[in-house]
This record gives structure tokens, sequence and C-alpha cells, in this order.
């Protein structure tokens, strides 16, 4: 395990690039919000989300409407991601969106390795 202080963007460029190369990453951040369902991480439990590329057979359920997310992004400092290990509330198809608030990121696993983040 490497022991690193990533910078946001950083954060923001691996998951980037585990997109474009098809590859998962895990990104364990502290949760911002309440749970989203008993028993689920609450506002300031750790929580893993495994990003990957979307896939091309993705439909989606349409629930969210048309919003700027990359501004709503930005303005939050936050990244608006593709998670494989949560389903889509709607339409219950595997794999759902979600945001990485990349200033609570505490622990990276990409191919094989892990990033374990220390503030400096």
């Amino acid at each position: 395990m490497l022991d690193l202080y990533l910078h946001p963007d950083q954060v923001r460029e691996m998951i980037k690039t585990a997109e474009r190369e098809d590859e998962v990453i895990v990104i364990r951040c502290v949760r911002k919000g309440a749970a989203s369902k008993p028993g689920g991480p609450d506002a300031g439990e750790l929580y893993d989300l495994h990003c990957a590329a979307k896939p091309k057979t993705y439909k989606s359920s349409g629930s969210t409407g048309l919003r700027d997310r990359k501004g709503e992004d930005k303005e939050n400092g936050v990244l608006t991601v593709f998670v494989t290990n949560r389903k889509d509330p709607v339409s219950e198809m595997p794999g759902a969106w979600r945001r990485v608030n990349l200033n609570q990121v505490k622990k990276v696993i990409y191919k094989a390795r892990e990033y374990e983040i220390r503030v400096s």
C-alpha cells in the first residue's frame, strides 16, 4: 500500500483514466449526506464506490431530467461517476450514477494497487 497525498484533481484524473482504459477503480470516501436506505452508510461514514465507464447498453431511467451536471460538479467539488456496486433506484438496473466528493477521498484502489490518502 502506498501512502500519498493526492490532490482532488489527481483523483479526478485517475477516475477518468480508469474509464478510458475500461478498468474499475474503487474510491473510498466519506459520505456527505444521510443514508439513502436503512443500514446504508450515513453522513460522515466511509463507503466504497466501484467506478467504471458507463456500459454501452446502459439505459437511463430518465428520472433525473436534464441538468448541467458538469457545472454542478465543478461548483460543488464533486465528480459524477457510473458505479457498478449500486442499482438504479427506478429501473433496478445494475449500475447507477453517483457523485464522489473529491475532497473526502480516503483511499483509491486501482489496478491492484492501494493508495491511502494522507493530508499534508
